[in-house]
Protein backbone atom coordinates (compact mmCIF):
# COMPACT_ATOMS: atom_id res chain seq x y z
CA UNK A 1 0.00 0.00 0.00
CA UNK A 2 1.46 3.48 -0.99
CA UNK A 3 0.73 6.43 1.35
CA UNK A 4 0.11 9.81 -0.30
CA UNK A 5 1.81 12.51 1.15
CA UNK A 6 1.54 16.04 -0.27
CA UNK A 7 4.13 17.75 -1.87
CA UNK A 8 5.88 21.08 -0.37
CA UNK A 9 4.35 22.22 -3.78
CA UNK A 10 1.19 21.74 -2.63
CA UNK A 11 1.79 23.20 0.94
CA UNK A 12 2.84 26.06 -0.68
CA UNK A 13 0.46 26.94 -2.79
CA UNK A 14 -2.33 26.11 -0.01
CA UNK A 15 -0.41 28.82 1.88
CA UNK A 16 -0.31 31.31 -1.11
CA UNK A 17 -4.17 30.81 -1.49
CA UNK A 18 -4.92 31.67 2.41
CA UNK A 19 -2.97 34.83 2.13
CA UNK A 20 -4.25 35.61 -0.79
CA UNK A 21 -8.05 35.37 0.20
CA UNK A 22 -6.92 37.57 3.40
CA UNK A 23 -5.41 39.82 1.39
CA UNK A 24 -8.83 40.02 -0.65
CA UNK A 25 -10.97 40.17 2.85
CA UNK A 26 -8.36 42.97 3.81
CA UNK A 27 -9.28 45.14 0.66
CA UNK A 28 -12.61 44.73 0.97
CA UNK A 29 -12.97 45.83 4.62
CA UNK A 30 -10.37 48.82 4.09
CA UNK A 31 -13.04 49.59 1.22
CA UNK A 32 -15.85 49.61 3.33
CA UNK A 33 -14.30 51.79 5.55
CA UNK A 34 -14.11 54.83 3.19
CA UNK A 35 -17.80 56.14 3.72
CA UNK A 36 -16.86 56.27 7.39
CA UNK A 37 -13.74 57.36 7.81
CA UNK A 38 -14.00 60.73 8.30
CA UNK A 39 -10.38 61.54 9.98
CA UNK A 40 -7.09 60.80 9.75
CA UNK A 41 -7.71 59.53 12.82
CA UNK A 42 -10.21 57.38 11.62
CA UNK A 43 -8.28 55.30 8.87
CA UNK A 44 -5.64 54.09 11.10
CA UNK A 45 -8.32 53.21 14.46
CA UNK A 46 -9.67 51.04 12.01
CA UNK A 47 -7.20 50.03 9.70
CA UNK A 48 -4.52 48.84 12.05
CA UNK A 49 -6.93 46.26 13.95
CA UNK A 50 -8.37 45.33 10.44
CA UNK A 51 -4.35 44.63 9.34
CA UNK A 52 -4.38 42.77 12.46
CA UNK A 53 -5.91 40.17 11.46
CA UNK A 54 -4.16 39.37 8.30
CA UNK A 55 -0.50 39.65 10.17
CA UNK A 56 0.19 40.32 13.79
CA UNK A 57 2.21 42.87 15.48
CA UNK A 58 1.94 44.03 18.81
CA UNK A 59 2.20 47.72 17.74
CA UNK A 60 1.83 49.70 14.79
CA UNK A 61 2.61 53.56 14.62
CA UNK A 62 1.26 55.53 11.55
CA UNK A 63 3.94 58.72 10.84
CA UNK A 64 2.45 61.35 9.00
CA UNK A 65 4.68 64.40 7.66
CA UNK A 66 2.71 67.70 8.80
CA UNK A 67 4.57 70.31 10.54
CA UNK A 68 5.52 68.12 13.05
CA UNK A 69 5.98 64.35 13.14
CA UNK A 70 1.63 63.34 14.25
CA UNK A 71 1.70 59.69 15.34
CA UNK A 72 -1.66 57.31 15.31
CA UNK A 73 -0.78 54.73 17.57
CA UNK A 74 -2.30 51.09 18.10
CA UNK A 75 -1.11 48.83 20.32
CA UNK A 76 -2.16 45.35 22.42
CA UNK A 77 -3.78 45.74 25.17
CA UNK A 78 -1.57 46.88 28.37
CA UNK A 79 0.74 48.11 26.40
CA UNK A 80 0.84 51.61 26.88
CA UNK A 81 4.91 50.47 28.34
CA UNK A 82 5.75 50.65 24.84
CA UNK A 83 5.29 54.18 23.99
CA UNK A 84 8.10 55.69 25.68
CA UNK A 85 11.32 57.69 24.49
CA UNK A 86 12.68 54.42 22.74
CA UNK A 87 9.61 54.25 20.29
CA UNK A 88 10.51 57.70 19.52
CA UNK A 89 13.73 57.05 18.15
CA UNK A 90 12.64 54.30 16.66
CA UNK A 91 10.37 56.20 14.89
CA UNK A 92 12.89 59.12 14.15
CA UNK A 93 15.81 56.47 12.76
CA UNK A 94 13.10 54.52 10.65
CA UNK A 95 12.36 57.86 9.06
CA UNK A 96 15.35 58.96 8.27
CA UNK A 97 16.17 55.43 7.13
CA UNK A 98 12.78 55.51 4.63
CA UNK A 99 13.25 59.52 3.90
CA UNK A 100 16.52 61.11 3.00
CA UNK A 101 16.11 63.99 5.48
CA UNK A 102 16.72 64.91 9.26
CA UNK A 103 13.91 64.62 11.84
CA UNK A 104 16.21 64.99 14.95
CA UNK A 105 14.88 68.34 15.74
CA UNK A 106 10.99 68.24 14.55
CA UNK A 107 8.52 67.69 17.16
CA UNK A 108 5.90 64.49 18.26
CA UNK A 109 2.93 65.21 18.49
CA UNK A 110 0.49 61.79 19.61
CA UNK A 111 -2.35 62.06 17.66
CA UNK A 112 -4.11 59.07 18.47
CA UNK A 113 -3.67 56.13 20.83
CA UNK A 114 -5.23 52.82 20.90
CA UNK A 115 -5.00 49.89 23.37
CA UNK A 116 -7.57 47.57 21.99
CA UNK A 117 -5.69 44.53 19.83
CA UNK A 118 -6.02 41.25 21.29
CA UNK A 119 -4.13 40.97 24.79
CA UNK A 120 -0.71 38.88 24.23
CA UNK A 121 2.73 38.69 26.37
CA UNK A 122 4.97 40.75 25.04
CA UNK A 123 8.79 42.09 25.38
CA UNK A 124 11.55 44.37 23.96
CA UNK A 125 9.59 45.03 20.68
CA UNK A 126 12.97 43.10 18.50
CA UNK A 127 11.47 42.92 15.05
CA UNK A 128 9.70 45.86 12.95
CA UNK A 129 8.85 46.49 9.11
CA UNK A 130 8.06 49.71 7.70
CA UNK A 131 6.72 51.12 4.43
CA UNK A 132 6.73 54.68 3.36
CA UNK A 133 3.01 56.25 2.86
CA UNK A 134 2.52 58.21 -0.10
CA UNK A 135 -0.10 60.92 -0.86
CA UNK A 136 -0.37 63.08 -3.98
CA UNK A 137 2.84 60.98 -5.42
CA UNK A 138 4.67 62.43 -2.32
CA UNK A 139 6.02 61.02 0.34
CA UNK A 140 3.38 61.61 3.48
CA UNK A 141 4.59 59.67 5.88
CA UNK A 142 5.87 56.02 7.43
CA UNK A 143 3.73 53.06 8.43
CA UNK A 144 5.92 50.64 11.13
CA UNK A 145 4.76 47.74 12.60
CA UNK A 146 6.43 45.89 15.52
CA UNK A 147 6.72 42.89 17.35
CA UNK A 148 8.62 40.65 20.31
CA UNK A 149 7.89 37.47 18.12
CA UNK A 150 9.04 36.09 15.30
CA UNK A 151 11.08 38.37 12.39
CA UNK A 152 8.45 39.90 9.88
CA UNK A 153 8.85 37.69 6.39
CA UNK A 154 8.76 39.62 2.83
CA UNK A 155 4.92 38.24 2.11
CA UNK A 156 3.70 40.54 5.44
CA UNK A 157 5.96 43.06 4.03
CA UNK A 158 4.08 42.97 0.76
CA UNK A 159 1.19 42.99 2.73
CA UNK A 160 1.57 45.89 4.55
CA UNK A 161 2.40 47.67 1.29
CA UNK A 162 -1.02 46.92 -0.04
CA UNK A 163 -2.37 47.74 3.07
CA UNK A 164 -0.43 51.14 2.75
CA UNK A 165 -1.80 51.78 -0.98
CA UNK A 166 -5.67 51.25 0.15
CA UNK A 167 -4.60 53.71 3.19
CA UNK A 168 -2.98 56.72 0.82
CA UNK A 169 -6.57 56.15 -1.24
CA UNK A 170 -8.69 56.50 1.62
CA UNK A 171 -6.48 59.56 3.17
CA UNK A 172 -6.93 60.87 -0.15
CA UNK A 173 -10.88 61.14 0.03
CA UNK A 174 -10.75 62.23 3.28
CA UNK A 175 -8.98 65.16 2.07
CA UNK A 176 -10.61 65.57 -1.28
CA UNK A 177 -13.41 65.90 1.38
CA UNK A 178 -12.10 68.62 3.65
CA UNK A 179 -11.68 70.42 0.77
CA UNK A 180 -15.01 70.70 -0.88
CA UNK A 181 -16.01 71.19 3.25
CA UNK A 182 -13.56 73.97 2.88
CA UNK A 183 -14.97 75.50 0.26
CA UNK A 184 -18.20 76.31 1.83
CA UNK A 185 -16.37 77.24 5.19
CA UNK A 186 -13.96 80.21 3.48
CA UNK A 187 -14.28 83.76 2.48
CA UNK A 188 -13.83 84.13 -1.13
CA UNK A 189 -11.88 87.56 -0.81
CA UNK A 190 -9.94 86.91 2.09
CA UNK A 191 -9.13 83.22 2.21
CA UNK A 192 -9.83 83.22 5.99
CA UNK A 193 -12.96 81.23 7.46
CA UNK A 194 -16.19 82.76 7.25
CA UNK A 195 -19.59 83.29 9.00
CA UNK A 196 -21.27 79.93 8.74
CA UNK A 197 -17.39 77.90 10.19
CA UNK A 198 -17.26 80.52 13.13
CA UNK A 199 -21.00 79.59 14.42
CA UNK A 200 -20.24 75.97 14.04
CA UNK A 201 -16.58 75.98 15.69
CA UNK A 202 -17.46 78.56 18.70
CA UNK A 203 -19.64 76.51 20.38
CA UNK A 204 -17.26 72.94 19.68
CA UNK A 205 -14.82 75.55 21.64
CA UNK A 206 -17.17 75.80 24.45
CA UNK A 207 -18.02 72.82 25.02
CA UNK A 208 -14.37 71.75 25.14
CA UNK A 209 -13.43 75.01 27.66
CA UNK A 210 -15.94 73.36 29.66
CA UNK A 211 -15.42 69.49 29.92
CA UNK A 212 -11.77 70.32 30.36
CA UNK A 213 -11.80 73.05 32.38
CA UNK A 214 -9.22 75.66 30.39
CA UNK A 215 -10.04 79.14 29.19
CA UNK A 216 -11.01 80.42 26.04
CA UNK A 217 -11.15 83.92 24.73
CA UNK A 218 -12.61 85.71 21.56
CA UNK A 219 -11.77 88.65 19.94
CA UNK A 220 -13.94 90.75 17.71
CA UNK A 221 -12.42 94.10 15.57
CA UNK A 222 -13.26 95.68 12.92
CA UNK A 223 -11.74 98.69 10.52
CA UNK A 224 -12.13 101.92 11.73
CA UNK A 225 -13.80 104.25 9.28
CA UNK A 226 -13.84 101.75 6.75
CA UNK A 227 -16.67 103.28 4.61
CA UNK A 228 -14.40 106.52 4.15
CA UNK A 229 -11.71 103.85 2.96
CA UNK A 230 -14.54 102.56 -0.31
CA UNK A 231 -15.58 105.58 -0.70
CA UNK A 232 -12.18 107.71 -1.29
CA UNK A 233 -10.52 104.97 -3.23
CA UNK A 234 -13.52 102.38 -4.64
CA UNK A 235 -14.52 99.13 -3.24
CA UNK A 236 -11.58 97.12 -4.99
CA UNK A 237 -8.95 98.61 -3.08
CA UNK A 238 -11.25 98.15 -0.76
CA UNK A 239 -11.12 94.96 -0.86
CA UNK A 240 -7.23 95.04 -1.22
CA UNK A 241 -7.54 96.32 2.40
CA UNK A 242 -9.47 93.54 4.05
CA UNK A 243 -7.30 91.11 2.33
CA UNK A 244 -3.78 92.58 3.43
CA UNK A 245 -5.13 93.01 7.07
CA UNK A 246 -6.45 89.28 7.18
CA UNK A 247 -3.30 88.16 6.30
CA UNK A 248 -1.70 90.35 8.94
CA UNK A 249 -3.69 89.17 11.82
CA UNK A 250 -2.97 85.75 10.34
CA UNK A 251 0.56 86.43 11.21
CA UNK A 252 -0.41 87.53 14.37
CA UNK A 253 -2.05 84.13 15.39
CA UNK A 254 -0.74 81.00 16.65
CA UNK A 255 -1.78 77.96 14.80
CA UNK A 256 -4.48 76.51 16.97
CA UNK A 257 -6.26 80.34 16.91
CA UNK A 258 -9.22 80.61 14.66
CA UNK A 259 -9.81 84.05 12.92
CA UNK A 260 -13.03 84.06 10.53
CA UNK A 261 -15.00 87.00 8.93
CA UNK A 262 -17.89 88.14 10.98
CA UNK A 263 -19.69 90.43 8.45
CA UNK A 264 -18.06 93.15 5.99
CA UNK A 265 -15.38 94.33 7.65
CA UNK A 266 -16.03 92.89 10.86
CA UNK A 267 -13.69 89.71 12.26
CA UNK A 268 -13.53 87.49 14.73
CA UNK A 269 -10.43 85.45 16.69
CA UNK A 270 -11.08 82.65 18.38
CA UNK A 271 -8.47 81.60 21.21
CA UNK A 272 -8.52 78.13 22.64
CA UNK A 273 -6.86 77.73 25.86
CA UNK A 274 -6.39 81.63 26.77
CA UNK A 275 -7.57 83.31 29.42
CA UNK A 276 -8.06 87.51 29.30
CA UNK A 277 -4.43 88.60 30.31
CA UNK A 278 -2.99 86.32 26.82
CA UNK A 279 -6.10 87.77 24.49
CA UNK A 280 -5.26 90.94 25.59
CA UNK A 281 -1.72 89.99 24.43
CA UNK A 282 -2.61 88.96 21.23
CA UNK A 283 -4.80 92.38 20.67
CA UNK A 284 -1.61 94.10 21.14
CA UNK A 285 -0.06 92.46 19.03
CA UNK A 286 -2.58 92.54 16.26
CA UNK A 287 -2.33 96.58 16.65
CA UNK A 288 0.74 96.83 16.26
CA UNK A 289 1.21 95.21 13.28
CA UNK A 290 -2.26 96.71 11.67
CA UNK A 291 -0.29 99.60 12.54
CA UNK A 292 2.55 98.68 10.53
CA UNK A 293 0.85 97.81 7.53
CA UNK A 294 0.97 100.19 4.79
CA UNK A 295 -1.43 99.65 1.21
CA UNK A 296 -0.28 100.68 -1.53
CA UNK A 297 -3.00 102.34 -4.04
CA UNK A 298 -3.21 103.24 -7.96
CA UNK A 299 -2.53 106.77 -7.07
CA UNK A 300 0.71 106.34 -6.04
CA UNK A 301 -0.30 106.95 -2.70
CA UNK A 302 -0.82 104.55 0.45
CA UNK A 303 -3.50 103.79 2.84
CA UNK A 304 -3.05 103.23 6.68
CA UNK A 305 -5.35 101.72 8.47
CA UNK A 306 -6.18 101.20 11.96
CA UNK A 307 -8.66 98.58 13.87
CA UNK A 308 -10.67 98.71 17.14
CA UNK A 309 -10.86 95.43 18.80
CA UNK A 310 -13.23 93.97 22.07
CA UNK A 311 -12.16 91.25 24.07
CA UNK A 312 -13.87 88.92 26.12
CA UNK A 313 -13.25 85.58 28.23
CA UNK A 314 -15.67 82.64 28.48
CA UNK A 315 -17.58 82.32 31.60
CA UNK A 316 -19.34 79.12 32.77
CA UNK A 317 -22.20 81.36 33.20
CA UNK A 318 -22.73 82.13 29.42
CA UNK A 319 -26.14 80.48 28.60
CA UNK A 320 -25.10 80.48 24.86
CA UNK A 321 -22.45 80.93 22.33
CA UNK A 322 -24.08 84.31 21.60
CA UNK A 323 -23.66 85.55 24.76
CA UNK A 324 -20.44 85.09 24.72
CA UNK A 325 -20.24 86.98 21.37
CA UNK A 326 -22.57 89.67 22.87
CA UNK A 327 -19.61 90.49 25.22
CA UNK A 328 -16.67 90.56 22.69
CA UNK A 329 -19.36 92.83 20.74
CA UNK A 330 -20.04 95.53 23.61
CA UNK A 331 -16.04 95.60 24.01
CA UNK A 332 -15.71 96.35 20.67
CA UNK A 333 -18.05 99.05 20.74
CA UNK A 334 -16.04 100.56 23.87
CA UNK A 335 -12.94 101.10 21.90
CA UNK A 336 -15.22 102.80 18.91
CA UNK A 337 -16.51 104.85 21.86
CA UNK A 338 -12.95 105.67 23.49
CA UNK A 339 -11.47 106.37 20.16
CA UNK A 340 -10.84 103.69 17.85
CA UNK A 341 -7.50 102.29 17.24
CA UNK A 342 -7.55 100.27 20.47
CA UNK A 343 -8.88 97.46 22.21
CA UNK A 344 -11.03 97.38 25.30
CA UNK A 345 -11.06 93.98 27.45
Amino acid sequence: MIAWVPSMAADEEKTSSAELQRLVALIQELASRATRSESVTDVFSRGFPTLHKCMPFDLAVAVMLEQNLDLYITAREGAEDLVNERLVERIRRTLESCIPVSFATTEVIVKSEEYELPSAPHDDLRHDVAVVLHLQNRAAGVLLLARSATPFREEERKILEIFSTQVSMLLGMIRARERIVNLADTDDLTGIWNKRFFRRQLPQEIERARTYSVPLSLLLFDIDDFKQINDSFGHIVGDVVLSELCGAVRESLRPPDFIARFGGDEFAVILPHTDLSGAVAVAERILTRVRSLTIPTDEESAIRCSISIGAAEYHFDDATANDFVRRADEKLYTAKRQGKNRYTA
